[in-house]
């Protein structure tokens, strides 16, 4: 099936160009860069939560999925949080536990809490779940509820009463929370996409619009300039697609329309995922409701991104929101993204409008602190050197996703936002003065999802070529162990997850029960590690040769007792050791 030219005027697409070499505004990041300003302290600087010597409750509630359509009313589940914490986050509430329990949040027996879920007026369920434990989830019924573009609120209450025979306070203690259940009709004109609260991954039905099973998935893709390569290059979709790939953003302007509308036919035929891009007007309502009613029914859409940095160029704090809320109001069957440049410049106002939150550091080939475009020193409170506040290696990207993912969970988004990576793809120019090998983007990749990344668009295509050691000679290989092998573990709700960071190797180790994944990187740019089993969790390991499956490994290998590393080394393993 085609897809005919949209009603949208060439001048609502066409917008400035988009450049990553110099800096859009007077400062980036809220910090002054040139010569010829002075140092003035940014501010925007996200407020850490107060601790607490006593335990609180993160009482958590939200659906396991966003959306539900009608096909999914007798099988909706909602998913229950309890941690026990020290730190005021989002709704912490104090606690009275078992005087023999009250000063540690590691005991697995602190009892229960009785959670009800309540929608309108009328109770939908009831349940016990242990107090300080993460992903329990209730089935809910929602059939007899009517499927409307507007959410549900939504209510959970947990009582909780202390073993009476130690605790202090015998009384029962009430916690509350609210979330929303976006419970939609089904969708006829176009594709569904839809967020697995429980891990973050994106679940949808084939790219090429042919039917079929909403399946989960790890988005693998670039971003691609439109008017730059794509105008006069189709082909690249079609190399794009080879590498093995399963999603393209194109990059706007999308000035030729007759030529754009090739592009998108191209992506259906090939069954590539699509990332409509807004940067450029997103701040124009009118232009985002043209947008959205255009190219809502695509078969290949996975989400629109709206604000492309906003935090460097310092748009309006409110101006992703007021787009995510109208996007929602016509569509809502698309998660909505946003790209932050900046290492801590307003987080919090800018992720009100998005579901996912793209980190887009690029510290290959940087001088961290000094910027050869600008010729001005780089320090927290001032300059720009196309890397904020980074040291100039891959521990950054480390350090970003983490960030991002404890920020999120201290405003109370750790089920309902999630963070993707941008691996940097490019250099030699500007702020960069070489472009990463095949071995450092794969790096790159390996750390975002050890600290939670579940999506990977990288900047920007086509990239290095040649042999095994470029960016693309490393893409037809990585992106089939990490469909074929990563992402099962990092789509399954009941696969454990711990992280290790020893002597720069950062580490870590999926448990689904039968089989282990473990994903290693030495960030360690000068210096040989040796990690043995045990310090990433793998101590039963008995026989290497036997137990261990190598995926895939560079500068990196094994032996009886542990993992030997050279600087950068990688690598991806499965193990199957002795219960």
């Amino acid at each position: 099936m085609k897809y005919g030219a949209r009603s949208i005027a060439a001048a609502v697409l066409a917008t400035t160009s988009f450049s990553v070499v110099y800096a859009q505004s007077s400062t980036w990041c809220g910090k002054n860069y040139m010569s010829n300003q002075t140092v003035v302290p940014p501010g925007g600087q996200f407020q850490l939560p107060a601790s607490s010597k006593e335990p609180l409750v993160a009482f958590r509630c939200s659906p396991a999925f966003r959306p539900y359509l009608e096909e999914d009313a007798k099988n909706a589940a909602f998913v229950i949080d309890t941690p026990v914490v020290y730190q005021y986050i989002q709704g912490a509430s104090p606690i009275s536990l078992s005087s023999s329990t009250s000063n540690s949040s590691d005991c697995d027996d602190l009892g229960t809490v009785e959670v009800t879920i309540s929608i309108g007026n009328k109770v939908f369920a009831s349940q016990e779940v242990p107090l300080n434990t993460t992903g329990r989830e209730i089935s809910v019924d929602i059939s007899s509820l009517s499927a409307q573009k507007t959410g549900y609120n939504v209510t959970c209450n947990a009582a909780y009463q202390a073993d009476s025979e130690t605790s202090s306070s015998a009384a029962t203690q009430y916690f509350s929370t609210n979330t929303s259940l976006l419970y939609l009709p089904d969708n006829t004109q176009g594709s569904v996409v839809k967020t697995d609260l429980r891990t973050g991954a994106l679940w949808a039905r084939p790219a090429n619009g042919t039917g079929g099973d909403f399946q989960p998935f790890i988005p693998q893709g670039f971003y691609v300039s439109f008017d730059s390569y794509l105008e006069t290059n189709l082909s690249l979709i079609n190399k794009l697609k080879a590498d093995g790939f399963n999603t393209i953003h194109p990059i706007p302007p999308y000035d030729n329309v007759t030529v754009f509308e090739q592009v998108l036919n191209r992506t259906v035929e090939l069954g590539l995922y699509l990332i409509f891009d807004m940067r450029s007007n997103y701040q124009n309502l009118t232009a985002v409701a043209q947008q959205v009613q255009a190219y809502s029914s695509l078969p290949n859409l996975l989400l629109w991104e709206t604000a492309h940095e906003p935090d460097g160029n310092s748009d309006p704090l409110g101006a992703a929101r007021s787009t995510y809320d109208l996007i929602y109001e016509m569509d809502g069957y698309h998660p909505v993204s946003i790209v932050l440049n900046c290492q801590d410049y307003n987080f919090a106002p800018y992720v009100e409008g998005a579901d996912i939150v793209l980190e887009d550091a690029y510290p290959v080939g940087i001088n961290g602190t000094y910027s050869p475009v600008w010729h001005t020193e780089c320090t927290p409170d001032f300059g720009h050197c196309g890397c904020d506040n980074c040291q100039g290696n891959i521990y950054d990207i480390k350090a970003r996703i983490q960030t991002f993912k404890d920020r999120l969970n201290i405003l109370g988004y750790d089920r309902t936002k999630t963070v993707w990576t941008t691996p940097q793809a490019f250099g030699s120019g500007a702020y960069w003065n070489t472009t990463p090998t095949g071995q450092q983007w794969a790096a790159m990749d390996l750390t975002s999802f050890t600290h939670g990344a579940t999506g990977s668009i990288s900047f920007q295509y086509p990239t290095t070529t040649g042999n095994s050691t470029t960016i693309e000679g490393t893409a037809a290989t990585l992106t089939g162990i990490i469909a074929q092998t990563i992402q099962p573990f990092l789509v399954d709700p009941e696969a454990t997850h711990e992280t290790f960071f020893i002597g720069g190797v950062d580490a870590s180790l999926w448990h689904n029960g039968t089989a282990y994944l473990l994903l290693v990187a030495n960030l360690n740019t000068t210096e040989q590690v040796y990690v043995p089993w045990g310090d990433v969790g793998l101590g039963k390991v008995t026989n290497a040769t036997k137990q261990v499956q190598r995926i895939l490994s560079v500068e990196q290998n094994t032996n009886a007792t542990g993992l030997n590393f050279r600087p950068g080394g990688i690598g991806i393993y499965t193990a199957t050791p002795p219960e």
